[in-house]
């Protein structure tokens, strides 16, 4: 509420109470009537009231009424006149303050020119921003009560901008498509289609059968049927297989996995509570370890499509917040860091989570995305083609212990790789067959989503296999999801799609990584974003591609999500006889138009569709680690300081081991020695007591690992920032898992 309606509101109430207060003195003198006092404007005012704000009242003149009477409802009358216009003047107050403010500023007790002192720095607070000791209050506004107009930035950020197909990267795009020369026109022996399982290519002496592979619960054991013949079947995932009469017994020749929608578990399903034409369905399809560049060079036709046909745009500068898949998909579904680190200019980044609460617990009590979408009315299904599920067990966390969504694609994955044949487990490979784990989740996703294209839905789908082990491998996959688009056309032009990645690609030559582009590669995870076909008229593409130049994370693509998904209810204002009304806060109450900035409650980052805030969006304000945040600094090569390399190369290694003796891996690892420093940066950001180094070390056995070391010049204590192993290290750590898993062991045996 401005000044202005302050001084109308107080002018009010000042006039009313004085005119009450003299009509109950006047009565009790015995010098005024009742109706007198009714007829205010033929009263004489002194001149202070003469300057206030009048109200003209008119009413019937009462019946005279005995006198005996008179006094005793004169009292009530003041009285009861005295607490309406109090409670007029409260409720006219909160209705300007709403509509000027929104509610939540209303009762908010957080001044918004407040300064709030936050260790060194210092920040003003307002609607954009607060500090992270103060305690947040939702800011729900309407699309009209903030201004839209671009704020112009000054993020202090270089982001540096590579062309894909920079001369430095093109020695390393080797061909490795193992796919290549298998044989295409093959089709599958069997088929699953509207509940009936069949052969539909019989060979002499071939007899086929099939069984239905059945988890009751995520860490229940796997119940498989017995082998039937041809016919209804009601099971989410078959396995058919062919055997051949042989010499001494029959080989196996075939194996397949079918999935289907079952009716039953559609029909079990509680009727949506919500329309598809207010909340569109939401699909978020994540490439792993595929950078912004290599996307734009293994997937050009794929992308072409998706930003000619479907209005994607592209946001080059997204920057991972953890090392390793677990650690991002926490910070984009989760929205919960689980990686110390340090911001630069040495503000300490630390864990919401430790280990021991991600990892070692199960997650079903903890706030997640797939929740959200389900408590909201949307049908749910998570795709990940790899058994070890990404998001949550990678590879020996508990994850979660129950179903979290209406579908899960786990037990295809539990059959690909432990329960099914032999002929079943290599089908997915890719040889002879074409076929791979990544054709079976698209499948699947296809079936998901005609089972349901009555209600809204939401699908992550995390394709694991397809890009991870080299850097030119997600090619391959080009083709089959062009088509994959092409033929959900209208599924995907009406709907959110985010198509991402995790981290860059980590699976590269240290060559590779002493290039420019290929050091940027490493840390930037690709992301581009499509909106439904009939809200990209209305500002929001111009709004993205603003945002689209700034430096983003995984939390900013988190809140985004949110923002696309949530509707807070108006439990207090609601009639007992109506529906509940929505607050103006995200983006479905305002039929997706609202481009004012939002802070979510207990989020670290701001949504794509509004604004972003004016606050410096850089490597000293983002959630960011300093080691994989993209804004480029001054470095100095400190290569031939002399034994500067070697010193800190130890230094790391014997933290290495340090931490292997924490974890009592000591004896399974072996210790490593320096081979070679491939690099070592001193980052002109460094403060002045303390040098930042960025190192690369080689080491026997091999292994290379990545780091930044921050040591105090005065003490010479060193600080260390999470390290990557950047070689392709396969099962050479896996002597770790029953212990404590980690990438940092190279084991014994």
């Amino acid at each position: 509420m401005d000044i202005f309606h302050v001084k109308i509101f107080a002018t009010s109430f000042c006039v009313t109470t004085n005119h009450i207060l003299k009509f109950g003195k006047n009565l009790k003198s015995g010098k005024s009537k009742f109706w007198n006092f009714l007829k205010i404007p033929k009263m004489r005012l002194s001149n202070e009231e003469e300057k206030c704000l009048l109200f003209e009242y008119e009413h019937e003149k009462s019946k005279p009424s005995d006198k005996s009477r008179k006094f005793v409802n004169a009292n009530r009358l003041f009285y009861t006149l005295f607490i309406v216009s109090v409670l007029v003047f409260v409720g006219l107050y909160a209705a300007v303050s709403w509509h000027d403010n929104g509610i939540s500023n209303y009762f908010s007790t957080v001044n918004d020119s407040k300064l709030v002192t936050n260790d060194s720095e210092t920040y003003r607070t307002s609607e954009m921003e607060i500090s992270e000791n103060s305690t947040i209050i939702p800011k729900f506004t309407t699309s009209e009560s903030v201004s839209t107009t671009p704020i112009p930035f000054k993020d202090d950020c270089s982001l540096p901008v590579f062309d894909p197909w920079d001369e430095t990267v093109k020695p390393f795009l080797i061909d490795s498509d193992h796919t290549k020369y298998c044989d295409r026109s093959w089709k599958p022996y069997t088929e699953l289609k509207n509940g009936t399982w069949r052969i539909v290519q019989e060979k002499p002496g071939m007899s086929c059968k099939a069984r239905c592979h059945h988890f009751p619960d995520l860490t229940s054991s796997i119940e498989i049927s017995d082998w039937f013949e041809p016919g209804p079947t009601d099971c989410e995932f078959l396995e058919a297989a062919c055997w051949e009469k042989g010499v001494f017994s029959e080989k196996e020749v075939y194996g397949y996995i079918h999935t289907q929608m079952p009716p039953s578990k559609r029909e079990n399903l509680e009727k949506p509570k919500i329309q598809k034409s207010e909340h569109p369905d939401v699909f978020v399809f994540i490439l792993d370890s595929i950078s912004t560049n290599s996307a734009k060079r293994s997937l050009p036709k794929t992308l072409e499509h998706f930003k000619s046909k479907h209005g994607a745009i592209d946001f080059p500068f997204l920057s991972q917040v953890g090392a390793r898949s677990q650690m991002n998909a926490f910070a984009l579904f989760f929205g919960k860091q689980v990686e110390n680190g340090t911001i630069k200019g040495g503000k300490p980044l630390v864990a919401d989570w430790a280990e021991e609460e991600y990892c070692k617990k199960y997650l079903d009590d903890k706030p997640n995305i797939f929740r959200d979408f389900g408590d909201a009315g949307y049908t749910t299904a998570h795709i990940d083609d790899w058994y070890m599920q990404t998001l949550t067990c990678n590879p020996i966390c508990l994850g979660f212990e129950h179903y979290y969504t209406n579908h899960t694609f786990y037990p295809f994955t539990y059959i690909n790789e432990y329960s099914g044949i032999k002929k079943t487990r290599e089908s997915l490979m890719g040889g002879d067959l074409c076929r791979e784990s990544y054709h079976g989740a698209i499948d699947y996703f296809d079936q998901f989503a005609e089972a349901y294209s009555d209600r809204p839905m939401f699908a992550l789908q995390w394709f694991v296999m397809l890009s991870h082990e080299k850097l030119t491998s997600a090619e391959r996959g080009d083709a089959p999801i062009l088509a994959w688009f092409e033929r959900n056309f209208e599924l995907f032009d009406n709907a959110f799609v985010i198509l991402t990645s995790d981290h860059g690609f980590r699976g590269g030559t240290s060559d590779y990584y002493q290039t420019e582009i290929g050091a940027f590669e490493k840390h930037t995870p690709f992301l581009q974003i499509s909106v439904p076909k009939k809200y990209r008229d209305n500002g929001i593409l111009e709004v993205m591609r603003e945002n689209a130049g700034r430096l983003q994370s995984h939390y900013d693509t988190r809140a985004t999500i949110l923002d696309i998904l949530k509707v807070v209810y108006n439990f207090s204002l609601a009639l007992p006889t109506s529906k509940l009304q929505p607050i103006f806060q995200y983006q479905p109450s305002s039929n997706f138009t609202d481009r004012s900035t939002l802070k979510i409650p207990d989020e670290k980052g701001n949504s794509y569709l509004r604004h972003q805030p004016s606050t410096p969006r850089n490597c000293e304000h983002l959630p960011i680690p300093q080691q994989y945040c993209l804004c480029k600094s001054k470095s100095t090569n400190m290569m031939n300081v002399d034994g500067l390399a070697d010193r800190l190369g130890n230094a790391l290694l014997k933290h290495i081991e340090d931490e292997l003796v924490r974890m009592n891996l000591s004896s399974l690892c072996h210790s490593f020695k320096v081979t070679e420093v491939l690099s070592l940066d001193l980052h002109g950001d460094s403060d002045g007591s303390k040098s930042m180094y960025h190192i690369s070390v080689k080491t026997n056995h091999p292994a290379h690992f990545d780091a930044v070391i921050t040591e105090d010049k005065e003490t010479g204590k060193m600080e260390f920032n999470e390290i990557e192993r950047l070689d392709r290290y396969g099962t050479t750590a896996n002597c770790s898992e029953p212990i404590h898993f980690t990438h940092l062991c190279y084991c014994k045996n």
